[in-house]
């Protein structure tokens, strides 16, 4: 690679990302407008003035679109909330927070859920990244809510309150798993308080399931 063909590289993927973003904004007007299940691509592509060929180069499934309309809502949504966020002085009490907010972000999207669960239980599964990524294979999967998840693990483990044996990549990924099951219970009942069920997973996660001293009945062994 030559001096002068440096620049061009960080300019071709700013103007991918645009790209992406007026694909994944024009595709949610249309389910918005028209429902998800709907729409179909060739709608957005020619919605978007884009090649069909175009808007698969970017995002080669329907679901990765509202992904990644998901992960710039969850972006804007974390930066909106840092001062309250800090604010909180520990990892227990921040997590928290922010599952009572995810729970408030979750219910208006009610609609889009299943479909945006089973894109990131399956990109799970086949090892798939980021459909916007150059290289999608090989990219790591970052639906936005893992960052911040293993972001907020790492520093709990630097300021001690969790155990630092553990990845937090993984730790993420477990917690996200927790509350993916959360959810699913609350789509298939609407009675269900999503907010008590995230704080149900969380405190699975943080606490365990093994019982306590003074959980046990009187005279148990």
């Amino acid at each position: 690679m030559t001096a002068s063909s440096l620049p061009a590289e960080p300019h071709r993927r700013r103007k991918r990302e645009r790209t992406a973003d007026h694909l994944s904004a024009t595709a949610f007007r249309l389910f918005e407008a028209h429902g998800f299940d709907a729409v179909t691509m060739e709608q957005v592509a020619a919605e978007a003035g884009v090649a069909k060929a175009t808007l698969y180069s970017h995002f080669p499934v329907k679901e990765a679109l509202l992904a990644h309309r998901f992960r710039e809502d969850i972006a804007a949504g974390m930066q909106e909330r840092a001062a309250a966020l800090a604010a909180h002085r520990t990892f227990e009490s921040r997590m928290r927070y922010l599952l009572t907010e995810s729970a408030q972000w979750h219910t208006p999207r009610r609609a889009y859920l299943p479909a945006y669960i089973r894109y990131l239980t399956r990109q799970a599964r086949y090892g798939e990244g980021s459909p916007t990524s150059a290289n999608a294979k090989a990219a790591p999967i970052d639906n936005g809510t893992r960052g911040i998840l293993a972001a907020m693990f790492a520093a709990a483990q630097h300021s001690g309150e969790i155990d630092a044996r553990f990845d937090p990549a993984t730790l993420a990924t477990s917690v996200e798993y927790l509350l993916f099951g959360a959810v699913a219970g609350w789509l298939d009942d609407p009675s269900i308080d999503l907010t008590t069920r995230f704080l149900a997973a969380f405190d699975l996660a943080m606490h365990g399931m093994a019982a306590r001293p003074t959980d046990n009945p009187a005279g148990a062994m």
